[in-house]
């Protein structure tokens, strides 16, 4: 009886067992299911941070680096930052990467501000999460950039940056915003898409100067406009649509297009934001309290009710282009202009909107006073692929003098951008091609102190030696002698 009894207990709990099993099983992989699905939804996430932050616009789309940042104390390259463990940031933790951010710190050596932690400090801590989560799932780059960072001394030892974050690294205190709409488009615009870097004039130590945030700088040889609502010199005339459209295509209006790094921004960051967080940009933008930045006479470009709306007709511009050419009293300008500009932008500056070659009517970089992204296009036209379908246009550096490219932005300028003059000269041009960029005097006397300090160090180190070696020959001068 007790034998039959265990025999009835033991087959019960292995049917119990056997029947719960696939339940056990189930639950696990269910449970499991979840834990994937929530690291692709991070991963996912990551990505998102990532364009946000605008980190392909200098490492590049595989993360393996390269980008070159020319400045007055040299050149700074960016570094690989694919998950690859000897070359790239394979190793880092979550709060290593959060170090990188937030103080400019790797594990492995201090970085300089231009990888922007003076504005990535403000991150939250689930972007740096879901960003973490991405990087390490990308697929590592296992080589070094071609080139490397290369600073003359003292800036090239990396433990001076310590100094500058002493005096700069603070806290940005944002103005508060109820507004959920103006709060996003704040966070995005001065944190993870850091506009102030390259927008905002810097000291001589290449601070941002924070009474004068998002007024405009020249950076790498870009004139990076005034982002405040200024009328003129700013962007008080930008409707809502101007500037989404803007960031989301680099074209809008017909009357402004990205070009030079802004055109790497919309390729690799803008153009992949979501509908709500692009119209948060532009609503935070036309918030802020407006700053005159620049020199400027004309609004940048002309309120929508004053634009003109250039229509192009089928087999237009070959008409035009005939009877243009067929004249006798063309000027040196305007047949620097039919040769090299008309067949595209048309002999009226019309363009070619549907195959998005823009319009020169009231064009932006027409309208500028200051010349200089006009003249780095003329110079070195712009790559194709960097905007949606836009056609890449050559540059003329190499076929014109200076004084031609002088007489084609003037003629440009004064005939479709609203001028009342132009006066670029042969050597502004000049100084496009051959910037004069010297180091500023406070950076370039620290540079002089930082030598003599190594050249007094050196000869003190050679008075102690020489001390040593002369009480040295007399004691073997004044020894026992036999």
């Amino acid at each position: 009886m007790i034998k039959e009894t265990t025999e009835i207990q033991f087959c019960s709990r292995f049917l119990v067992s056997f029947v719960a099993l696939p339940v056990v099983l189930s639950a696990t992989l269910v449970g499991a299911a979840e834990i994937e699905g929530a690291s692709n939804d991070l991963v996912e996430r990551g990505e998102y941070v990532a364009r946000a932050a605008g980190c392909m616009s200098c490492h590049q789309e595989d993360l393996s680096g390269g980008y070159q940042v020319e400045t007055p104390m040299g050149t700074i390259v960016s570094s690989n930052i694919s998950p690859s463990d000897q070359y790239g940031i394979g190793g880092y933790s979550r709060d290593d990467l959060e170090r990188v951010l937030r103080r400019g710190v790797a594990p492995n050596r201090r970085l300089y501000p231009a990888m922007p932690y003076f504005s990535y400090r403000g991150m939250t801590d689930p972007d740096i999460d879901a960003l973490h989560a991405w990087l390490q799932d990308q697929v590592p780059i296992d080589q070094p950039p071609e080139d490397e960072t290369d600073l003359p001394f003292p800036f090239n030892i990396r433990t001076g940056v310590m100094a500058w974050n002493w005096l700069y690294l603070d806290d940005r205190e944002l103005p508060p915003a109820d507004d959920p709409v103006l709060s996003r488009g704040a966070y995005l615009v001065n944190h993870l898409g850091h506009c102030g870097e390259c927008h905002t004039p810097r000291n001589d130590f290449f601070a941002v100067q924070e009474d004068r945030y998002l007024s405009g700088e020249k950076m790498d040889g870009w004139l990076a406009p005034n982002l405040t609502p200024d009328p003129v010199t700013g962007v008080g005339v930008w409707s809502e649509k101007d500037m989404v459209d803007y960031l989301r295509t680099g074209f809008s209006g017909n009357v402004v297009q990205a070009a030079g790094p802004m055109a790497d921004v919309v390729r690799h960051s803008t153009s992949h934001l979501e509908e709500n967080d692009l119209v948060a940009i532009a609503a935070y933008l036309r918030s802020i309290p407006a700053l005159t930045g620049g020199v400027q006479d004309i609004p940048i470009i002309p309120p929508e009710a004053d634009r003109a709306a250039p229509e192009h007709r089928y087999n237009q511009i070959r008409e035009e282009m005939v009877a243009a050419q067929s004249r006798t009293d063309l000027s040196e300008p305007e047949r620097l202009y039919l040769d090299h500009c008309a067949a595209c932008h048309g002999v009226t500056g019309q363009g070619q909107p549907q195959a998005f070659y823009p319009p020169l009517i009231q064009n932006a970089a027409l309208r500028r006073t200051d010349p200089t992204n006009l003249l780095q296009v003329l110079l070195y036209g712009a790559q194709p692929g960097k905007l949606y379908r836009a056609p890449g246009m050559p540059g003329f550096a190499d076929e014109l003098s200076a004084e031609q490219i002088a007489l084609l932005a003037n003629f440009t300028r004064s005939t479709f951008g609203e001028r009342p003059d132009s006066a670029v000269t042969a050597q502004d041009v000049n100084l496009v091609i051959a910037p004069e960029e010297e180091m500023p005097a406070p950076l370039r006397m620290l540079q002089v102190a930082a030598w003599v300090g190594v050249a007094g160090a050196v000869l003190v180190l050679a008075l102690i030696v020489w001390w040593v070696t002369r009480r040295r020959r007399r004691k073997t001068a004044g020894g026992p002698r036999s």
